[in-house]
């Protein structure tokens, strides 16, 4: 136990340093760049709430539909692969049949 109040109370400290090195770097490019800067982070903050919409928005429905997207989509990609592999069998055995076919043409010739 004690271990663990060990780790979250550091975690605690570099998360507050680290708050507080992003205030400051904030500061000083608002400093700098001033208008161009405030526009660039507003942009970048709308993207960022909209792609938290939107995981959010899948979170749940993959949760209520009872699938996680990733293995849903590793499973599509495994049958198409699947697929391809017994389509590929398939073309393999008619070229060997035709092969065969044309090495018996070959040698009837032969011994004709």
């Amino acid at each position: 136990m004690f271990v663990t109040f060990s780790i979250f109370s550091t975690l605690q400290v570099q998360s507050a340093r680290l708050k507080a090195i992003i205030a400051d770097l904030d500061r000083k490019l608002d400093a700098r760049y001033g208008d161009r800067y405030r526009q660039l982070k507003q942009q970048v903050e709308g993207k960022v709430d909209t792609t938290k919409v939107w995981y959010d928005k899948t979170r749940t429905e993959a949760e209520n539909s009872g699938t996680i997207p990733i293995e849903e989509r590793q499973a599509q990609a495994s049958r198409k692969v699947a697929d391809a592999g017994s389509s590929a069998a398939r073309k393999e055995a008619v070229i060997k049949e035709q092969l065969k076919g044309i090495w018996q043409s070959i040698k009837t010739r032969k011994s004709s």
